[in-house]
Parts: structure tokens; sequence; C-alpha cells
């Protein structure tokens, strides 16, 4: 007897996923005492499943597991460094018509010219808010790295700094640059590793002829000013 085939279930669209993810999330069945153990970073990483395509969720724990070495190279706390860049996509399946809904919402601090143009840098803060909303435990440094992922922000705080390098230094990005900083972890200081692939963000939206936001310049022109010069 021929053995049946089993049924495929078919992806969501993204307009499907934008819209589940848009809704608030439950913490049924989160232990809000320890935000950072190991039981709470499997319960998050299947929320996230739900929320984001394949691909983002690949990208997403390889950003966990480079934050964690960084943070073990650096000298900070390895699991909630680790949540962080488990989360910082959290929003990243909203369309832009949601996102630009979450910063009117949450009357979120950002240019309209931002909000209106360059969508794509919205869902750093509007996962931070979310989050705050729905898992308010994991407290407020993680929700400023987050925040601070697309952008960056002058004087970032380690965890900013972690975050922001883990999300492209991730070994799933094949960027020849940011390999070869992946391979720099524990050789170059936070501070220097931070710079340099900041840098590389910068030369890529240049190269690409990207617009490149006010707040992004800004973050650059600090960085330059602060940054030892070169004798």
């Amino acid at each position: 007897m021929a053995k049946k085939k089993k049924a495929q279930v078919a992806e969501p669209t993204r307009e499907e996923l934008s819209e589940f993810a848009y809704q608030p999330t439950g913490a049924e069945g989160f232990d809000g005492e320890k935000p950072f153990s190991s039981q709470s970073y499997k319960h998050m990483k299947g929320l996230l499943m739900q929320r984001v395509n394949p691909s983002r969720y690949v990208h997403s724990i390889s950003v966990a597991k480079t934050a964690r070495k960084l943070a073990r190279a650096y000298g900070y706390d390895g699991h909630i460094a680790r949540m962080a860049g488990l989360l910082h996509d959290w929003d990243k399946a909203l369309l832009p018509a949601q996102l630009q809904q979450r910063i009117a919402d949450f009357d979120l601090k950002v240019s309209p010219d931002v909000v209106n143009g360059m969508p794509w840098v919205l869902h750093g803060p509007t996962a931070a808010a979310v989050l705050r909303r729905d898992f308010p435990c994991f407290g407020e440094e993680v929700f400023q790295a987050i925040e601070r992922h697309t952008v960056g922000a002058p004087s970032m705080a380690p965890l900013d700094m972690i975050v922001f390098v883990a999300d492209k230094i991730e070994p799933t990005h094949d960027v020849a640059e940011y390999k070869r900083l992946y391979k720099q972890i524990g050789t170059m200081s936070l501070e220097e590793l931070f710079y340099a692939v900041l840098k590389e963000g910068m030369s890529y939206l240049v190269r690409a002829g990207k617009p490149i936001s006010y707040d992004s310049v800004t973050v650059w022109n600090w960085y330059n000013g602060a940054k030892p010069q070169e004798q």
C-alpha cells in the first residue's frame, strides 16, 4: 500500500506574517524571574520563529551566538547579550505602514523624514517599544541596545555596541570586511571593532547610492570626533 504524502503547510505570506507580528505577544509560559536563563531563551526562540521568515530566524540565531561570543571576549554577561541579539529583529516582519503606526502609537521620537522615507530602520525603535510593553523584565539596557542596532547613537554602551556589531559580522553575512572583522574579536577593542563596522556600513551606503539618515550622519560625525586621531 502506497504511503500517504504528508500535507505541506504553506508558509504565511508577508502580509499574514506582518499582521501576526503586529499583535501583542502574550507572556504565558515565560519565567519573568529568570529572563536570561536557557529556558527563557528557548521560549523566546519559539516565539520569534512564529513572527519572522526562516532566513531572518537563522540570522537572529547567528546574531545571538555572535553577541554571546563578543560578550565573553569583552567582559560582558553572555546570557544578556545572547537574548538581546536574539530579539533585535523582533519587528522585522512588519510592513512599512505598520512600523509607522507603531511609531505613532508609542509616541516614539523619530524624525518624520525617517518615518516616511526610511521605514527600514524603524524596526529597532519599534521592537524596543513593544518588547518593553510585553516583556518588561528584560530591562532598559536590552531595550536600548535593540533600539540602537539599526542606526547607532553617540556614546554607545557596551551592550549597544555588541548587538550593533553582531548584527553585521555574524557568520551568515557574506561580506568580506565583516568576515575579516569577525576574526578580530578579542584582538581589537570593542570600541575599535564597533567603529570599523560603522565605517563599513557607511561606506556601503555611499557605494550603493542609498540614502543616509540625518541620525546616521550625526553618529558618524560623533565617532570621528570622539575616536583617537591617528598620528
